[in-house]
């Protein structure tokens, strides 16, 4: 016997499955990221992935905020939290000095760069068997999702 707790989905609206389900994997990769870094957690290393993805670029905090997905107030606390750690730098910008735009430090690149092979082993975990026809499906409906929010592809 196993002490293994299953719900049953049973009766339950689709829509209200999916719900519950996004928060729910969404909690799991939370738990697991968190477990895999000894200085930030799993939003911080999500942030510094954006940032990744934006490079040479050097986003402004608004910016980065819209893509994180959070709020300025949320964005700039991690940014804090990564800068005193040694990832990022916070800098006024150029032409507007009240904008602050994301540096990526050396460190950054290191780390980024270290933890590449683990990255790739949760990826594999998380997609495995999810053929690419379902994973373009998911993005689309996520992607609808967030317009309806008026996030990103609003």
């Amino acid at each position: 016997m196993t002490d293994e707790f299953r719900i049953s989905l049973d009766g339950i609206s689709d829509r209200l499955t999916l719900y519950g389900m996004l928060f729910a994997v969404s909690n799991r990769i939370q738990t697991i990221g968190d477990s895999q870094f000894e200085d930030m957690t799993m939003k911080q290393h999500f942030l510094m992935i954006v940032l990744g993805m934006l490079q040479p670029h050097q986003p402004t905090l608004n910016e980065t905020a819209r893509l994180v997905g959070c709020s300025y107030q949320n964005v700039k606390r991690m940014a804090v939290h990564l800068e005193k750690s040694g990832y990022v730098s916070i800098v006024p910008d150029a032409q507007d000095r009240r904008k602050q735009r994301l540096v990526a430090s050396e460190k950054f690149a290191r780390v980024n760069a270290e933890k590449q092979a683990m990255a790739d082993v949760f990826m594999n975990t998380l997609y495995r068997d999810i053929p690419d026809d379902e994973l373009r499906s998911a993005i689309s409906v996520l992607r609808r999702m967030d317009e309806n929010l008026g996030g990103l592809y609003g």
